[in-house]
């Protein structure tokens, strides 16, 4: 059944791509990244209006009512089936179907941290509420402000059956697998020896740029909900769709939505939406497609502008209106409000620094911070320390992108074209020298010290440019490829004669992709084994999370509807208590802890999530105890348990330091607890009462 409900909605999104190609002349390749955008901006105002759930519905009929308007008015036609399966969008809508019954097959779920304290968890959230997961009510003390593009595509994939984490992974690859078909958008069906080995190079590309060890666990590749890679294969997508766009001389507004989307994925990737956006507006206001620069200049300047806009309107709404508003709701509920320095201080600051000006306050406080992160990125680019990718540090990845644009440029068959690319290539390396700038910015004043002095997760970072760049070379290529036709007027008297040259690109480049394929490929084989792929994984990958997912519904098959549950977790570190929040919802998993804000420096200070609970004078010397140790005394952590509104303890681990520090708060002194009777524990005035459970169920 739930295979189903995914079916339906492939089918609602194949509808909506044959409206595009057939009655708006979108390149069929082009169709699904086009769509999938439209979609997420739709579902975006949608949910920030707070009618998420019947603009669904809405746009479901509509791609049905497209679909039927489509078969209606082609009934006959000879011409739709050749338009709508070109090299690409076959790529497309067989990876697409594929992983779908793969996954179903399959079952993954989601076991990262990060996906357990956010992008699953926001997924879950939507689909349980049909709204925002930003608006939900939650145990966690801050607001939830990560931009909702990724989520409510899957809430798209999610919309009919039950939650499911591997239908998130389905709509995530169906992203990547429209993000492949745009970059072979412009290969026509003849030239399938070129779109073969370009899709196997595409297929490598998440796996190339994100590992750089010989696999020992689980590379979880096509099996994340994790927003680094997308945010890279749409902004290099935006660019790649926009060559195939040209090429075919089709509506070039069909690029704006793909440009929106780059920019609500996350909040630190924005800049690669402007950057695709500047990329795309320079080579349409450049480059006219008549070749005369006068002709036109007024539309072109217009949709230039148009292409920033886009990204920047949904930044508007969503970073700076909608974001502001939770985080001072937040703020006045006793959360969490503003926790960093605003973006454009932190611009002006930096900037000023690296001229030499002097700066005061936060920012003279930082400067050593920012300087000693530029200079750790700086080593991790040039040397052997900084392996990022297949192909070892920075500097690697950079030669091979650099080498794939200069046989674009060889490959491309007018001077134009040639032109065209070598724009792109030189701007999108500049823009790089500032991705770097911006990511410098944000270990000097954005981060905490000890996230600067290790460059926490400057991997996942630059990898998401590194990604885009690679697939925006790889789209210029992929054109440089095609046969150009070159038109030339002379005047002879009163006359004007044209001539037209069509030129072909030499066989030799072709074989460049060829090659570049196998040796991916070959690079892929060598560090990533099979059964530690998508490709191949055990079931017993997932053991763990299905035996804690198992646990959590028992627990909650004995919990009511409005219970709050206080988590109690010895020895977790943070990971216990965000696994029991995304299990457990839509029954709330509180805090279990206190937030506290200090009146005179407004610093918030949060003591819970999971962690070691024990009186002070209990807190180990050393160890995993130690560093999430929480001290509270007996009274203390009676009245968090109270005074949070929890009406159920969840005793997840227990340990002696537990039951030593807080045994007789607990009526029966935690003996059910102690004999495997039973994990919860009612909130009474005589204190904490067991429940009976069937716990040898689990």
């Amino acid at each position: 059944m739930e295979l189903l409900c995914v079916l339906a909605a492939m089918a609602a999104l194949f509808c909506g791509c044959a409206v595009l190609t057939l009655k708006c002349r979108i390149p069929a390749s082009v169709a699904p990244l086009t769509a999938l955008s439209a979609i997420v901006a739709v579902l975006t105002l949608a949910a920030m209006a707070g009618v998420l759930y019947p603009a669904a519905w809405l746009l479901y009929l509509l791609c049905l009512a497209g679909g039927v308007w489509v078969a209606a008015s082609c009934r006959g036609s000879t011409g739709a089936a050749q338009r709508l399966f070109t090299p690409g969008s076959v790529l497309f809508w067989g990876m697409a179907l594929a992983f779908t019954v793969y996954f179903f097959v399959r079952q993954p779920m989601a076991t990262d941290f990060d996906e357990l304290s956010l992008w699953a968890t926001a997924v879950k959230i939507t689909k349980v509420n049909d709204s925002l997961y930003a608006t939900a009510e939650l145990g966690t003390p801050w607001a939830a402000t990560q931009n909702p593009g990724l989520p409510l595509l899957a809430y798209f994939f999610q919309f009919f059956g039950d939650y499911a984490d591997w239908k998130i992974y389905v709509g995530y690859d169906i992203l990547y697998f429209s993000v492949f078909a745009a970059v072979v958008g412009a290969v026509p069906r003849e030239k399938w020896r070129v779109a073969v080995p370009m899709a196997a190079v595409l297929w490598c590309v998440p796996f190339f740029f994100t590992n750089y060890n010989h696999t020992i666990y689980l590379t979880t590749t096509y099996m994340t909900s994790y927003g680094d890679v997308p945010a890279g294969l749409v902004f290099g997508g935006a660019v790649a769709a926009w060559l195939a766009l040209r090429q075919n001389s089709a509506p070039k507004w069909a690029v704006l939505p793909i440009l929106a989307l780059s920019a609500n994925i996350k909040a630190n990737t924005f800049v690669l939406a402007l950057v695709a956006a500047g990329l795309v507006a320079v080579d349409e206001w450049l480059f006219a497609d008549d070749g005369d620069f006068k002709a036109g200049l007024l539309p072109r300047t217009g949709f230039s502008l148009a292409c920033f806009a886009a990204p920047m309107a949904i930044y508007y709404l969503w970073n700076v209106r909608y974001v502001g508003w939770l985080v001072s709701r937040s703020a006045s509920d006793s959360g969490v409000g503003e926790t960093s320095a605003p973006l454009s201080a932190v611009v002006v600051n930096g900037i000023k620094i690296l001229l030499g000006q002097p700066v005061e306050g936060f920012y003279a406080e930082r400067e050593a911070q920012f300087r000693t992160a530029m200079a750790d990125m700086g080593h991790q680019f040039w040397t052997s320390d900084g392996k990022l990718s297949m192909i070892g540090q920075g500097r690697n990845v950079v030669a091979l992108i650099a080498i794939v644009f200069a046989v674009a440029i060889l490959a491309a068959a007018s001077r134009r074209l040639k032109a065209r690319i070598a724009v792109i290539g030189a701007l999108s390396g500049v823009c790089f020298l500032g991705y770097n700038l911006m990511l410098a910015l944000s270990y000097g004043f954005i981060f905490v010290p000890f996230q600067a002095e290790q460059l926490v997760d400057y991997n996942r970072y630059i990898y998401s440019y590194y990604i885009g760049w690679f697939i925006l070379a790889l789209g210029c290529l992929s054109v440089a490829l095609l046969p150009q036709i070159t038109v030339k007027c002379e005047a002879d008297g009163p006359t004007a004669v044209f001539a037209a040259t069509r030129r072909q690109p030499r066989l030799a480049f072709e074989l460049f992709v060829l090659v570049l394929a196998c040796g991916m490929l070959f690079r892929q084989g060598q560090l990533i084994l099979p059964q530690l792929s998508v490709l191949g994984f055990a079931d017993s990958e997932f053991t763990d999370r299905r035996a804690e997912r198992a646990e959590a519904e028992l627990v909650c098959s004995y919990l009511a509807p409005d219970d709050r549950v206080f988590y109690v977790g010895q020895g977790d570190n943070g990971e216990g208590w965000f696994s029991a929040v995304f299990d457990f919802y839509p029954i709330l998993v509180d805090y279990s802890g206190t937030v506290t804000t200090d009146p005179d420096t407004g610093e918030t200070k949060m003591i819970g999530g999971g962690g070691e609970l024990g009186l002070p004078e209990l807190q180990p010397a050393e160890g995993v105890k130690n560093t999430y140790y929480h001290a509270f005394t007996a009274q203390e952590l009676d009245d968090i348990v109270r005074g949070n509104g929890c009406t159920v303890l969840y005793i997840q681990t227990l340990d002696d330091i537990f039951v030593q520090s807080y045994a007789d708060l607990f009526t029966d002194k935690l003996a059910a607890a102690q004999s495997g009777e039973t994990l919860l524990y009612r909130v009474t005035d005589a204190g904490f009462a067991p429940m009976p459970m069937e716990v040898s169920a689990q």
